[in-house]
Order: C-alpha cells, then sequence, then structure tokens
C-alpha cells in the first residue's frame, strides 16, 4: 500500500493497448507458455467476490492476441489471516483444468503487523516449486521479501529452472534510502546465483521515479540485472498513464485512493529471462490490467472503460472488480517457453540396388503447446547422419504438426544389410529432448542379370529354326533367366520385345515381371504360312529392367533366329538337305517336348506325333 503524492499529476492522457485479437480463455488455452502476474491484495481489504473477478479476468486476459490461464500469482499484503482467503478464491477463480498450488509461505509476527507477508501460488499442470530454493530476505521496514525456485514441468534442463522475488518495499517519499537498501538486498542474493542468473523481480516497490536509487539498482549491470520491459525513461504523468499500477480508486478509505497516477509495482526480468531464448519475456506483453490509460488521476471505472477494445461491457465489468478488489491493479507479463523437439523418420525403402541415390528424410517439429507461436522459443537443430546414414543438415524447427525435413543420404556404394543412425540435435536454451537418434536399416541389392543360361551370363543367344513349307504359325520356347539371383540380388522385369530385324517374330507369351530365381519361359510365334522355302534372320531385342525401386536400371537380350523353311512334301527335312536322315533326328530330339525345330505338325510342341511323321519319311 503505497503513499500518494500530488507531485505526478498532469493532465496528458495516452490510450493503451497491447492486444489486437480477442481469443476467450474457453478456446483452446495453451500449456506451456508462462503467464505471471503480480499483485498487492491490501491484506483482502477489498471485496472478496471483486477479488475473485479479477483473478478470473487474469486468466481469460487476451490483450497480448492470446490468453492462458496464469501460471505463477505473486502476491504481495498477505498476512497469515488473509492466506485462507486468497487461497479460497484462487481455487474458486481457477478455469477447468487449471489447479493451484502454495509455494513456501512464511511469516512472523512483525511481517504481519507491518504490511503483511507474500505468498506464491502456481499452477501444478506447468509449474514445479524446487523447495530447497526458498529463501527470505530482509528487505526493510519489518518486511521480508521471498524467493522461490521454480521449474517448468516436462523440461529436464537446468535452463528451465528460475528464481522468483516478490518484495513490498517501504512506502512514501523520504524513504528513498529504505527502499535502495531493500533493492540492494535483492540484487546482492540474485547476483550471488552466478552468471547469466534467470530472475524474476516483482512487487509493490513504491519507487515514484525512474532516477530514484533503488530504481538504478534493480537495473544496474550484474549477474541477476532487472531489465524493465518498458524501458528506463520516465513513467509520470498523463502520457504515461498506461503504465500505472496505483491506484484504481480515487477515495480513500480502508483501501488507498487517489486514482490512478503511480508506478508502484515492477516485474523485472533478468537479462537472462529478456533475451529471446529458452523462457524468456514475451516483448510488449507486460500490461497493467484493466488500465486502458485513459484514467489518469481518477478512478479507473470513471466514464467508460476502453482495456479491451470494442468490448465495453466486458472492460466496465473489470474495471469495476478493480476499483472494488484492491488498491492496486494486478501486473500481467507472459513469457515464451523452450521448444520440445521431436523427429520421426520418413519412409525408408527397405531395399536399394547398387548406386542408388536415396536419402532418409527426418520430420523435425516442435512439440511445445502454446496458445500462439508467439509464445514458443524458435528452436534451432541439426540432423547428422553415422554408419551408414552421412550427410548433415540445421534449420528451425515448426510447431507441430507442421514439420520440416532433413535429408541425409543413405550409404549404396556396396551390396550387404545397412544399419546406421539419424542423429537429431539442437543446443538451443533449455529444449527438451536435445539429443535424438533413430536407427535406420536398409539393404543394398545388386542389379538384375537377365540371361539366357542359368550356369553363364548369356545376354545374346543364335537359335536354328527350321519350319517346314506351309506350316501357318510356328512357335519356339526360350527361357530367360535372372543369372545369380539370391537375397541380395534385384528380381528382373521382362518389360517389352521388339523386332530389330528381319522377319517378324513376336513374343507371344512369358513376358514376366519379379522374375528371381525362376526363369521366365517365352514363347516366340512366326506367322510362317506363306513363306517361300529358304533361310531368314530375324533379330528380336528383349527390354529388361531391374524391379521398381531405387536405383533401377535397364538392360537389352538379344536374340537372333535363323530361319530355315523347308520345302513341301518332305515334312522331316528339318535341315533342309533333301533328304530325312539322323541329322534331322538329333534336331526333333534337340528340341522334344517343347517348341522349335522339329515340331512338324505345328502344334507348338515336339511330340511322337511329330517323331513319327519324321520317321514315316526317312530316305
Amino acid at each position: 500500500m503505497g503513499y500518494r503524492s500530488s507531485m505526478q499529476l498532469s493532465s496528458d492522457r495516452v490510450r493503451w493497448c497491447i492486444g489486437l485479437v480477442a481469443l476467450l480463455i474457453a478456446t483452446a488455452p495453451g500449456f506451456a507458455q508462462v503467464r505471471v502476474v503480480n499483485y498487492n491484495i491490501a491484506k483482502l481489504a477489498g471485496s472478496p467476490s471483486a477479488m475473485t473477478a479479477v483473478i478470473a479476468a487474469a486468466h481469460a486476459d487476451d490483450t497480448p492476441g492470446f490468453s492462458h490461464p496464469v501460471d505463477i500469482f505473486m502476491f504481495q499484503e498477505v498476512p497469515n489471516a488473509s492466506l485462507a482467503g486468497i487461497s479460497a478464491i484462487i481455487a474458486n477463480a481457477a478455469p477447468a483444468g487449471s489447479t493451484y498450488a502454495l509455494a513456501t509461505y512464511t511469516t512472523s509476527s512483525s511481517e504481519d503487523s507491518a504490511t503483511g507477508a507474500q505468498a506464491c501460488f502456481y499452477r501444478t499442470q506447468t509449474i514445479i516449486e524446487v523447495a530447497s530454493g526458498h529463501v527470505d530476505i530482509a528487505t526493510g521496514a519489518s518486511r521480508n521479501s521471498d524467493r522461490w525456485q521454480l521449474k517448468l514441468v516436462g523440461y529436464s534442463s537446468a535452463a528451465a529452472s528460475f528464481y522468483t522475488y516478490s518484495s513490498h518495499l517501504k512506502a512514501s517519499p523520504g524513504y528513498e534510502s529504505e527502499r535502495l537498501a531493500g533493492a540492494q538486498a535483492l540484487r546482492n542474493n540474485g547476483d550471488s546465483l552466478g552468471a547469466g542468473a534467470r530472475c524474476i523481480f516483482v512487487g509493490d516497490y513504491n519507487i515514484y521515479t525512474n532516477t530514484e536509487p533503488a530504481y538504478g539498482e534493480m537495473v544496474s549491470t550484474g549477474n541477476s540485472q532487472g531489465v524493465d520491459p518498458l524501458g528506463t525513461g520516465n513513467w509520470t504523468g498523463a502520457t504515461n498513464a498506461w503504465k500505472h499500477t496505483q491506484s484504481p480508486r480515487l477515495a480513500s478509505g480502508t483501501l488507498v485512493g487517489g486514482g490512478m497516477d503511480d508506478r508502484f509495482d515492477f516485474q523485472l526480468p533478468s537479462t537472462a529471462l529478456s533475451d529471446g531464448t529458452g523462457i524468456s519475456i514475451i516483448p510488449g506483453s507486460l500490461r497493467p490490467l484493466g488500465n486502458d490509460g485513459n484514467h489518469y488521476d481518477i478512478a479507473i471505472n470513471t466514464g467508460s472503460n476502453t482495456f479491451y477494445p470494442g468490448q465495453a461491457v466486458r472492460s466496465n465489468a473489470l474495471a469495476a472488480a478493480l476499483f472494488d478488489a484492491s488498491d492496486h491493479v494486478p501486473l500481467m507479463v507472459d513469457y515464451q517457453v523452450p521448444g520440445v523437439l521431436a523427429a520421426t523418420l520418413g519412409a525408408v525403402p527397405p531395399r536399394v540396388i547398387l548406386g542408388a541415390a536415396v536419402n532418409a528424410s527426418v520430420a523435425v517439429s516442435n512439440t511445445v503447446v502454446v496458445a500462439a507461436p508467439i509464445c514458443a522459443d524458435d528452436l534451432a537443430f541439426s540432423a547428422t547422419g553415422s554408419g551408414a546414414v552421412s550427410g548433415a543438415s540445421s534449420g528451425t524447427a515448426p510447431l507441430a504438426p507442421a514439420t520440416t525435413s532433413a535429408l541425409l543420404p543413405l550409404s549404396t556404394s556396396s551390396v550387404g544389410a545397412k544399419t546406421g543412425l539419424a542423429w537429431v540435435t539442437s543446443t538451443t536454451e533449455a529444449v527438451q529432448n536435445p539429443s535424438l537418434s533413430i536407427p535406420v536399416s536398409y539393404s543394398v541389392l545388386a542389379h538384375a542379370n537377365g540371361s539366357f543360361s542359368n550356369t553363364a551370363d548369356q545376354n545374346t543367344r543364335t537359335v536354328v529354326w527350321s519350319i517346314a513349307q506351309g506350316t501357318p504359325q510356328s512357335v519356339y520356347d526360350l527361357s530367360v533367366y535372372n543369372f545369380g539371383a539370391g537375397a541380395l540380388q534385384a528380381l528382373l522385369d521382362l518389360d517389352s520385345d521388339q523386332l530389330v530385324s528381319g522377319r517378324s517374330v513376336q513374343v507371344q507369351s512369358g513376358l514376366a515381371q519379379g522374375i528371381g530365381s525362376t526363369p521366365a519361359n517365352l514363347r516366340f510365334v512366326l506367322a510362317s504360312g506363306a513363306m517361300q522355302p529358304g533361310t531368314y534372320t530375324s533379330i528380336v531385342q528383349l527390354n529388361a529392367s531391374d524391379e521398381n525401386i531405387p536405383g533401377a536400371s535397364t538392360q537389352a537380350l538379344t536374340v537372333q533366329f535363323n530361319i530355315t523353311v523347308t520345302g513341301a512334301g518332305v515334312p522331316g527335312d528339318l535341315d533342309g538337305d533333301g533328304t530325312v536322315n539322323g541329322a534331322d533326328l538329333a534336331l526333333l530330339l534337340g528340341n522334344w517336348g517343347q517348341a522349335g525345330t522339329g515340331d512338324i505338325d505345328g502344334d507348338g510342341t515336339v511330340t511322337g506325333v511329330d517323331l513319327g511323321s519324321l520317321l514315316g519319311a526317312w530316305s
């Protein structure tokens, strides 16, 4: 509770508004960023129902562009007799799904008789207290400041822990030296935490101007240097009305009056919590709740309040509650939180072919849950490979469900089973899951190898094909193998046939896909009915490829058909020498059971019927 001075009066006014977007607390509030409120509750001398309405409004406040349940309340002027009352108000005003715990509370008869102690309540869904970090700090006027060590739920980094200090320094002009001593005690404690101390100094400091020594002490250099979110310039007068926190009342009584013309309440994060990394204040988020900047030196509910643009009923209801609740208004600040690194491996082909250009695609995201993107720290990451995974990639992980891809090449220079790891790491301050490893496994296969032999790599084949004149259609069977087929060799696809030259010999059947250890049996067909006795040559190309997996390539197999059409009336003269003898018998028996030379009756298979015809024509 602070003493009022007429020296701060001025006639200028400025309208203050941080928020642009109206988001009700019931509509998808965030669950990770940190909302901190400090409030001098004047020993609960005001209306409890009004205080409940103010606390509920702090949860629902959306002036920064988002709403979020308050994570940390720090109250000044809380004697032991008022503790149960404020505890009940906190519980009654809590949004659905939010519960609050009282951090370590200490007081004494002298502190209670002075103005009351400090109390901290934290939201258990997002904050835990490290009880060993609590200390009382004597800051003058029979008052202690309290320090609490708090930590973000769900984070394991030491940088997710921070200290909050709640204070109520001596009021009234003429006590500048007492306030300076209190500020020195606070800074000495904060600086003792070491370089980069993560501190939030809050409270009713009763400081009148930016030239007061206590203020200079709080923002002076050191391990726990406080950073004023509003800058270190003058805050007095009507042009700075939106910065003021006392008093929402005009007339004095049980609660101090005087109108809104003093900035007594402060929230000063240390440099480590003001650098935009890890836990850090969201720029522009500090606001005295309900102060629209248009109520300088008058009560906050005089006339119309415009704290929520375009929402007169809501603004005026808040102003009325502030008037009745206390002689200060709450000071609210939102802080961003560190990222949560997540990475998943995209589909890696289980089988690739030697020399394939293949990557492991790692989807990286920031899975921290926040009400607005500004509430999450940027999460820089790097991705590297080990083992059969190589390369490096880096970037900034977007908020889930969005992802960004890190591409890491896979080794395909040798045949065999391959394993490796994709490492995703981040050195961003306080990031959760700073190092993730994802196993990668796959097999590299040799190329398929089309061959006309299962014992040798044979890409060309010459076929002697004897056909009796007048045979309407002749067929010839030929096997194609995937030479060397096995678990680490690609399957063979026979895709098409192509006549290179000569008479039209085509594949009638047998162009197969996925040829492994079992060969494909091709049947070639020739329309031979009109062919005259003589010799002919046809060349057919078979177009083959690896199975359709990464690294697949093509190859060609060539068949040359040397075709002899023998004269009519000598059906068994297979070699065309004009006689039917042992040479012809040998040709027939060589194709027994299949198509080709010896198929005298043209039924597609050399059988006993053909043998009978040959023997019947024996010379």
